[in-house]
């Protein structure tokens, strides 16, 4: 038995350690899947621009506003009908109403875990640096395990040790 070797119960290595091994191993398929999307998405993009044209600065800033109150703010998507609105906005018309302002859905079976971030291309992290950050952060509970320390009763008796 190596003394380097580190202590984790069952509980810290399916709690902990296996879950960060299997996002770890997801990451590279991941990051394969990447490349090959983005080699479709150059692809079939060029046909897209051709077909659609570019958006004007005012339909991009009409996009980025709620639909509510017009701010250029940070939305939530409501996960059944898909319309967005701020936070804000959201709280107040949920406070007064059980329906979604734009279209009435009803939005009881809505809880606020349910509701959908809308982040902008400055938001996402490359995939590449969140897998090195799960990977030092593996590293560092790795690190803060107990050794392994041998039973000296039971070393003298094996015969790897005589």
């Amino acid at each position: 038995m190596c003394t380097r070797e580190r202590k984790a119960s069952i509980k810290e290595f399916y709690g902990v350690i296996f879950p960060s091994l299997l996002q770890l191993q997801r990451g590279i398929t991941d990051v394969e899947d990447k490349k090959q999307k983005e080699i479709c998405d150059a692809k079939y993009k060029k046909k897209g621009r051709m077909d659609k044209g570019k958006l004007s600065e005012i339909d991009i800033e009409r996009e980025e506003e709620c639909g509510i109150c017009l701010e250029i703010c940070c939305k939530i998507v409501l996960p059944d009908c898909n319309h967005s609105m701020c936070m804000r906005c959201y709280r107040n018309w949920r406070a007064r109403s059980q329906s979604c302002p734009f279209c009435r859905d009803s939005l009881r079976r809505v809880n606020s875990g349910d509701l959908w971030i809308y982040t902008s291309e400055d938001d996402i992290v490359d995939l590449a640096s969140i897998s090195r950050e799960n990977l030092k952060r593996l590293f560092m509970y790795i690190d803060k395990l107990p050794f392994i320390t041998p039973n000296l009763t039971l070393v003298s008796y094996d015969p790897r040790y005589r």
